[in-house]
């Protein structure tokens, strides 16, 4: 047992960054990032003392107990005491909501640091101290982010994850670096500002049931509270507080996943950032959107979630086919992969607006599943991309033949991205559209007939990419290009490994530590829709 763990994970990586900036060479600033992260990789492995394989399908000790009370790893303790007499309060803990998000974030920061090792050979290479200590401070928000269960806390730390990351694409980005870094800053910041909206809101209405308060737990779970939050009597203004509430918070996450219309900026900055950075951004940051719905959005406003059930299905049909359809079209081959992260997130927001317990189960995978193919997929871009200088696809081809060994791991990520049965891309989008399938609504199945479809597209622009860069004849100007090198291969073996064990063990590796979190957050919405009978929804 390690005490306060979560506060090392999250802590630790300041300490690291206030490292990197003193250290007498940026040789040894590697070093100390690249030290860091792995050693909170090694200390969020300690969680699964609490989220054990061998434990059963109760392995989390969650089952049988209401929506908070299987938390793990609980520090909780006044941080600002308001005048009200109300506190905010540093609350940080891990479910089976979180745990594997924590994980998978320990595990892409690690892997990009050393993705970032030969961060000297690219074009703009000063300020190396600078980069690694915003790539830290970057981790630390991240974190934060998933264990953070009180809502200012929450807050701060989104905004903690937002300026390393403007810096990181603005500073050592492509060419066009400072408009994809502007683009996604005003983006995020105008979805942080509704969402300061409903934190506020939230306190207040919270006041008016009783319990003044910034813990999403207690808004979760308080009889009152869901009574005052999900009633069509409470007002915002002049509109329903829990529909005003629910689109806030949605614009505010959706921005994030992206959803479209909020999606334009994602593929202008993956196609500037750097190589590490874009791991990091499909791998982590497009989650967050996805774990606000389901930490926020879903448990504490379900009567409001059940009434945009519809909307929310139809923008992520829309994102799975447009962003299919936009990827075919595509010949920059970072720009293909980044608007297959679009496509692939739309089955996220499918299964979270159906919302049945298959559905946030195929949801939650495909968060995982996307997390480890897709920065797979964009560090097999930049590996090519160190070599060529370009990413042109059209001028490609042959390349397995010039490194069979990259051109065997690139097909494998590419193929997990696609959704090749018995790989991690597979189960995710199959529970999503057999739930959809199977959803109690007359639009349900229609949508998912409409949904499969972007299984199709999907294969059809993955299999024309690798038919365009890795088959065909060598070209000569390629010929002479060095195969991987140990430290390119040993950061996508682990991807290559999840992939696989995702694809074939889709029960023991994740869904018996997140489904019992899972079942609390489909009881809570039960709960509210028989709520909303009751209050004349």
């Amino acid at each position: 047992m390690i005490p306060g763990l979560l506060n090392y994970l999250i802590f630790l990586p300041v300490v690291g960054a206030i490292l990197c900036l003193v250290a007498p060479s940026t040789k040894l600033a590697k070093v100390i990032a690249v030290a860091t992260s792995a050693v909170v990789l090694v200390l969020s492995l300690f969680l699964f003392q609490h989220f054990a394989w061998w434990g059963g399908s109760d392995a989390a000790g969650i089952f049988g107990v209401g929506y908070g009370q299987g938390l793990k790893e609980v520090t909780q303790v006044t941080w600002i005491t308001l005048s009200s007499g109300a506190a905010i309060q540093y609350y940080v803990g891990v479910d089976g909501l979180s745990f594997p998000l924590v994980i998978l974030t320990t595990l892409v920061t690690f892997l990009a640091c050393l993705a970032s090792w030969n961060i000297d050979e690219w074009k703009n290479h000063k300020g190396i101290r600078g980069y690694f200590c915003l790539f830290l401070l970057l981790e630390t928000g991240m974190i934060g982010v998933f264990v953070a269960l009180d809502f200012f806390l929450f807050y701060v730390f989104w905004e903690v994850m937002l300026l390393p990351m403007y810096f990181l694409i603005g500073v050592w980005g492509g060419p066009r670096k400072e408009y994809a870094a502007i683009k996604f800053f005003i983006y995020t910041l105008a979805g942080s500002v509704l969402m300061l909206v409903v934190l506020v809101a939230f306190y207040f209405q919270s006041a008016a049931a009783g319990t003044p308060t910034f813990n999403l737990i207690e808004m979760a779970t308080n009889v009152e509270i869901q009574r005052v939050f999900n009633s069509p009597d409470t007002r915002f203004l002049w509109w329903s507080f829990p529909v005003v509430m629910f689109l806030f918070l949605f614009i505010g996450f959706a921005i994030k996943v992206p959803v479209f219309p909020f999606h334009t900026w994602l593929p202008d900055a993956h196609v500037e950032a750097p190589t590490p950075i874009s791991m990091i951004l499909a791998g982590v940051l497009l989650k967050m959107g996805a774990y606000g719905l389901f930490r926020i959005s879903y448990p504490i406003l379900p009567a409001a979630g059940e009434l945009f059930a519809y909307g929310l299905a139809v923008l992520g049909v829309i994102n799975i086919i447009y962003g299919a359809l936009c990827a075919m079209a595509q010949t920059d081959f970072k720009r293909l992969v980044a608007y297959s992260s679009i496509s692939h997130m739309g089955y996220v927001l499918l299964g979270m607006a159906i919302m049945t317990p298959a559905g946030f189960q195929g949801a939650m995978f495909q968060v995982i599943a996307h997390g480890i193919s897709s920065p797979m997929c964009f560090f097999l871009v930049g590996v090519i991309y160190d070599r060529a200088h370009h990413r042109e696809i059209n001028r490609f081809g042959g390349l397995w033949l010039s490194m069979p060994v990259y051109g065997s791991l690139a097909t494998l990520g590419f193929f997990a991205s696609l959704g090749l049965p018995g790989l991690c891309g597979f189960i995710g989008e199959f529970w999503v559209l057999v739930a959809t399938f199977s959803a109690p609504f007359a639009w349900a199945k229609p949508m998912a007939v409409v949904a499969a479809l972007g299984v199709i597209l999907t294969a059809a622009y993955i299999l024309w990419m690798i038919q365009r860069v890795y088959l065909g004849k060598a070209r000569p100007e390629y010929a002479g290009f060095p195969e991987v090198t140990a430290r390119e291969i040993f950061i996508l073996t682990p991807f290559a490994i999840l992939a696989i064990a995702l694809g074939i063990l889709p029960e023991q590796t994740l869904f018996r530590f997140m489904n019992g979190t899972l079942v609390q957050i489909t009881s809570l919405l039960n709960d509210g829709a028989a709520a909303m009978a009751s209050l004349g929804w």
